[in-house]
């Protein structure tokens, strides 16, 4: 059950747009190495309207490298997976309707997207 929660974590951060780091993360599964970065550098960022997401591009620079490695990988996986999204229609959807949306087609994904999310779930950075 653990792992299927840390799974749809994952999928949440993959799949929706970057605001969602504006939450911190949650471990392995989610953006925790960013955590501390955002809040050192985007702390006084109101959440929201991807304002978070845009904040971090805007300090790159700032962060820390196991913050860029993560934020790598989520950004390869969203890459990796896009096509598969539009397939099932997820893509239009709004951020809490997209991550529903891919948990409940999962099983449709292509082999490349769901490696791209085994390994964003199972990365220790």
């Amino acid at each position: 059950m653990l792992k299927i929660l840390s799974i749809f974590a994952a999928l949440s951060f993959v799949f929706t747009s970057g605001a969602m780091a504006q939450s911190g993360g949650g471990g392995k599964s989610g953006i925790g190495a960013c955590r501390a970065d955002i809040k050192k550098v985007c702390g006084d960022t109101k959440p929201g309207g991807n304002r978070i997401a845009t904040c971090l591009k805007e300090h790159v620079a700032d962060l820390s490298d196991a913050c860029k490695a993560r934020l790598a990988d989520i950004a390869a996986a969203r890459k990796t997976c896009g096509a598969d999204i539009e397939k099932q229609q997820c893509g239009t959807k709004s951020r809490i309707q997209k991550v529903t949306c891919i948990k409940d087609a999962i099983a449709n994904l292509g082999d490349e997207c769901k490696a791209a999310i085994t390994a964003v779930v199972t990365s220790k950075k």
